[in-house]
């Protein structure tokens, strides 16, 4: 698969002896038929156009491992779906959505550039078509009327998201910036890091109400997808999903699905993804087949991905538990809609843990005080000279006559007037109380912890009592010698 640093010459596509045709004295001008054997439009063709078929099927912008999988059916199923989904287009309406959707992205991490300037936003820059796989994903996860999705993530491109896709208020995230606390005055609360904030959210989804949340991050990469899995279990439970159901009339995963979300040098470096892996199937842990989404920048803080794993790929763990894998280049932020579009319905249907790797890059370091032009000058060089996915994405869709330079001039402007509004409000908003509501409404806070309790003794007389507990008179002698 082409990667995004490949047209650099950073990476090289190379060919396997094996799959050159002279190697079995093929003529490439000879035609076959390719009914049952390749999922194209044409009936019949060259080998040669058979080669050029396979080549953009598996080999350009998108791609899938799948083979190793154990079921045939599973097989040939990826088989005919990866072969028919490239020629498969999305429509202007979508294009606009995810454009707009990119450019929202890109103009909030600009502007947190701006206002806060000492901000370790861990940004989404460079990995904005994560919204096109997200926004994929809770499209057709609400066409085939699940729920609830509940999503582990670690806290690249969290504000992106939480302000995005998921609408929460950015004066919320404005006012974590500032040092206020996220909790009302009468909560009795410490609060968490920027990083770790979370949503809870009801959203209107085509004509469908799909709540989606967003679970805390602890620090410790990749610790929050066992407790991601539990969620969803306990919420399929409280909602008869899957062998919760009275009647046994649904499959797990059915009401409630669960997305991890990964980074490439804390996915292949942390033992708990193993673990949590390999409980995905068993009886009591399963929740049907988690989806997931590796946002491969390539860089594990400053540790180039050559250097970080000893597998070609970082999502090769997967292939312990026969999960398929879809590869996608994320400067196609249309390709990555795809890559969604394939995991979903191989979830959908199978109900089995599936994996894509999304390949992109990093704008600026681990956070945006780190430099990584001292510690990774070659890369840097090379993400610093080119444009930026939406920028490319926008530019792409006024070639095709979709946007005007105007729309895309108007969509940064209204929301980057939105943002400034949003901010200047900071001081006179008060945080939303989004606890005990709901299932959770016949709870209410601890008592304090520390309560004055009336013992009926004056202090006083307490202090001289204990006083005269270790008195002794003035003429005291010991009883003991030296």
């Amino acid at each position: 698969m082409q990667n995004a640093f490949e047209r650099n010459k950073l990476f090289w596509i190379f060919t396997l002896p094996v799959l050159d045709p002279k190697r079995y004295g093929l003529d490439k001008q000879e035609r076959f038929k390719f009914s049952g054997i390749i999922s194209t439009a044409s009936g019949e063709g060259t080998l040669q156009e058979a080669v050029q078929f396979l080549e953009k099927t598996y080999c350009d912008k998108i791609s899938a491992e799948f083979e190793y999988l154990e079921e045939e059916e599973e097989i040939e199923w990826f088989t005919k779906r990866i072969e028919q989904i490239g020629s498969e287009n999305v429509d202007k309406v979508m294009q606009v959505a995810l454009a707009t959707e990119l450019l929202k992205s890109q103009t909030l991490d600009k502007f947190l550039a701006t206002k806060f300037v000492t901000l370790k936003r861990y940004g989404g820059e460079g990995a904005e078509s994560m919204m096109a796989f997200i926004m994929e994903l809770m499209r057709l996860s609400a066409k085939d009327s699940v729920e609830q999705i509940v999503i582990g993530m670690p806290h690249r491109g969290r504000f992106n998201l939480l302000a995005g896709l998921l609408r929460l208020s950015p004066v919320q995230l404005f006012r974590k910036f500032k040092g206020l606390s996220e909790f009302p005055t009468n909560v009795k609360a410490t609060g968490d890091v920027a990083s770790h904030l979370i949503s809870s959210v009801d959203l209107n989804v085509g004509d469908t109400s799909l709540h989606v949340t967003v679970l805390n991050n602890p620090s410790h990469l990749e610790a929050v997808n066992p407790v991601s899995m539990g969620k969803t279990r306990a919420r399929q439970q409280s909602l008869g999903d899957g062998n919760y159901s009275s009647v046994n009339a649904f499959r797990w995963g059915t009401k409630v699905i669960n997305l991890q979300i990964h980074g490439d040098a804390a996915f292949t470096g942390q033992g708990i993804n193993q673990e949590t892996l390999h409980l995905s199937a068993l009886p009591h842990f399963e929740v049907g087949g988690s989806i997931h989404l590796i946002v491969n920048n390539q860089l594990g803080f400053t540790t180039p991905t050559e250097r970080g794993k000893s597998s070609r790929h970082v999502t090769d763990l997967a292939k312990t538990i026969s999960a398929p894998v879809v590869h996608v280049n994320g400067d196609f932020p249309e390709m990555v809609m795809k890559a969604a579009c394939l995991a979903v319905e191989y979830q959908r249907i199978f109900r089995k843990e599936v994996f894509v790797n999304m390949n992109c890059y990093r704008q600026w370091g681990h956070n945006e005080l780190d430099d990584p032009t001292f510690t990774n000058p070659a890369l840097y060089r090379i993400i610093h000279s080119r444009r930026t996915v939406p920028d490319i994405y926008a530019a792409e869709l006024v070639k095709l006559g979709v946007l005007t330079n105007d729309d895309v001039a108007n969509i940064v402007e209204t929301h980057n007037g939105w943002l400034n509004e949003e901010l200047k409000k900071v001081d006179t908003s008060k945080p939303e109380g989004s606890y005990f509501t709901r299932q959770w409404s016949g709870l209410k806070q601890a008592p304090a912890a520390v309560t004055t309790w009336d013992t009926g003794v004056e202090q006083q007389l307490l202090r001289y009592v204990a006083a005269r507990s270790v008195a002794y008179p003035h003429n005291f002698v010991s009883t003991f010698s030296d």
